[in-house]
């Protein structure tokens, strides 16, 4: 039934409950995994900036190397996850808003079902910029498998 499954990562605890859902899925159903990280626009983490990356220097060319250098992180551990689970990934990273790129990506690679999590990382993104999760199910033409925090 799902031959390609892709999910989407953000580097919060309930994307890693994904990556290992999506990873399961893809090993019952033999079937191709890939994994999505956005990097957004910039615009939006200069007022989101998480404190943690000791950056004093918010310029775009900055906030964009900080936000690519996330993205590599993230996809790497998920290419190590998938690895040690014994189940191949294939990675995209994508600029732009997440709400549009998860779901023509999905369009691009001919995905069958998206996972990904309910909630990213900030809840003051969510506020600013209305959930992520919420825009996937409304305007994808796919299956798509929420995992809660629980």
């Amino acid at each position: 039934m799902f031959k390609k499954i892709l999910v989407a990562l953000d580097g919060s605890l309930i994307s890693e409950k994904a990556l290992y859902v999506a990873i399961h899925e893809a090993k019952i159903r033999n079937a191709e995994l890939h994994a999505v990280y956005v990097v957004q626009h910039v615009f939006t983490h200069q007022m989101l900036l998480d404190p943690s990356t000791d950056a004093s220097d918010s310029s775009p060319e900055l906030m964009n190397e900080i936000l690519t250098k996330e993205a590599d992180r993230i996809l790497t551990h998920a290419k190590e996850v998938s690895g040690d689970e014994g189940t191949d990934i294939i990675l995209h990273t994508c600029f732009g808003d997440p709400r549009e790129e998860i779901i023509l990506l999905s369009d691009e690679i001919g995905a069958d079902i998206i996972i990904l999590g309910t909630t990213g990382k900030t809840n003051l993104e969510r506020l600013l910029l209305g959930s992520v999760s919420s825009a996937v199910v409304m305007n994808s033409k796919i299956t798509t498998l929420l995992i809660k925090e629980k």
